[in-house]
């Protein structure tokens, strides 16, 4: 499940809390079960949806854009492309290749945002990892920039390995705000049921500058992260949206 704020215009002169959306995974893998999956969402009340991009090779691009469509759901989230050290099996050239398709087919879907997974440091020097995941990164960002969507860097891994993400030697939210572009926001993953110990510093700041909290539903403490999710939703509220928040959406 993720956690951001709406975009729309018409959202900034109403309270905080109003903002507040949750995107939830989608499951099907075939049309038939996305139509159920889609009616079961609208009853719920949920209205955004995360998508994979081996969906999209099963189901159709179309097809999930109008059965969701028809519920009242919108796709939020796009993942995943990236690799740019090889992660993925590919050259830097084709990473950015297939990480500007998943870019193209997120504009198409209407989504916020394309998770983008940078590599892994793997047979490369740090200083040389760093270097390769940031030109990748701000390459691919140039060319988000003409569809306005948003890449979500991961601050843990999306797949299975741990070794899948690059883990910057400084904070990772304050490593993806160092790129200094707007459009390079952190998805902050979380894995566990402590807020304390799973939340980083700046993770308020990350909402409030477009970025995203991830619970994690490919572990097994996932009823745990459930709860998490209630618990960050109710803190958000019980203060009146999030200290400074107001401030920080001035400054954005």
């Amino acid at each position: 499940m993720d956690v951001f704020l709406e975009d729309d215009p018409a959202l900034p002169s109403l309270p905080l809390v109003s903002r507040i959306a949750v995107a939830y995974p989608l499951q099907s893998d075939c049309a038939e079960g996305l139509i159920r999956e889609a009616e079961q969402l609208h009853q719920r009340g949920v209205r955004y949806v995360c998508v994979r991009r081996q969906q999209i090779l099963f189901i159709g691009e179309h097809v999930i854009h109008d059965i969701l469509a028809d519920a009242g759901i919108a796709v939020s989230c796009l993942g995943f492309a990236g690799g740019f050290t090889g992660a993925l099996g590919m050259t830097f050239d084709a990473a950015i290749r297939d990480a500007r398709r998943c870019i193209d087919l997120a504009f198409d879907l209407g989504a916020r945002s394309a998770v983008i997974v940078p590599g892994e440091q793997g047979l490369h020097t740090y200083s040389h990892a760093e270097k390769t995941i940031r030109l990748g990164l701000m390459d691919v960002a140039q060319y988000a920039s003409q569809r306005a969507v948003r890449l979500l860097v991961p601050t843990d891994t999306v797949l299975v390995s741990p070794k899948d993400c690059f883990r910057p030697k400084q904070c990772p939210l304050s490593w993806v705000d160092g790129m200094g572009n707007p459009l390079i926001r952190p998805l902050i993953v979380v894995r566990g049921g402590s807020i304390a110990c799973r939340l980083p510093a700046g993770w308020r700041e990350s909402l409030a500058a477009g970025g995203s909290l991830r619970i994690c539903h490919r572990c097994e403490r996932y009823d745990e992260n459930a709860q998490l999710v209630a618990r960050v939703l109710k803190f958000i509220a019980r203060s009146g949206g999030i200290n400074d928040f107001d401030r920080l959406l001035r400054d954005t």
